[in-house]
């Protein structure tokens, strides 16, 4: 199977079974490909709402305005932009075995999934580390807001990394 792209004698039912046989090569028959893209929809769904609604908690109550919770809302941002963007330009090629979005929007999902991604292990240890000074640290800690400045620094890290700054 070649690529017809340019090929003005190609027909619409060519077109359609070179589709068919793509989604044959990836391995997948139908009902479990319905499956797959079901539950993918819905592990999307979950994870845009589910930080989205610590995001707006965030927002909204004063109380959750402490420095550990600094840490989650960033790792829940993170998270959002993951499941917002990454995993849905992701779910064709996984489903299909191709990448049919072009080659400029697969070096920007690259881009944005390191980054993404390796903002949230930063997050994940941030909170880790956080969490390990609380309980050794209990009644030295200071709890000042210095910490969030190591927060913002993580994306700044992120992006570092990412772009070889």
């Amino acid at each position: 199977m070649g690529n017809h792209h340019g090929d003005p004698n190609m027909t619409r039912e060519h077109t359609v079974s070179n589709w068919t046989a793509v989604r044959r090569d990836s391995g997948f028959a139908a009902p479990v490909l319905a499956l797959l893209t079901l539950m993918m929809v819905i592990l999307i769904t979950v994870i845009v709402c589910g930080n989205a609604l610590v995001i707006v908690a965030f927002k909204m109550d004063k109380s959750l305005r402490k420095q550990s919770n600094y840490f989650l809302l960033n790792l829940a941002i993170s998270d959002f932009l993951v499941g917002a963007f990454c995993i849905p330009v992701y779910i064709p090629y996984v489903l299909t075995g191709k990448w049919m979005l072009g080659k400029g929007l697969c070096k920007l999902w690259l881009v944005v999934d390191y980054l993404l991604c390796t903002a949230s292990v930063f997050n994940i240890v941030l909170i880790s580390y956080d969490r390990y000074l609380s309980v050794t640290k209990a009644t030295a800690r200071n709890l000042d807001f210095s910490h969030l400045v190591f927060g913002n620094n993580i994306w700044n890290a992120t992006q570092s990394r990412t772009f070889g700054l």
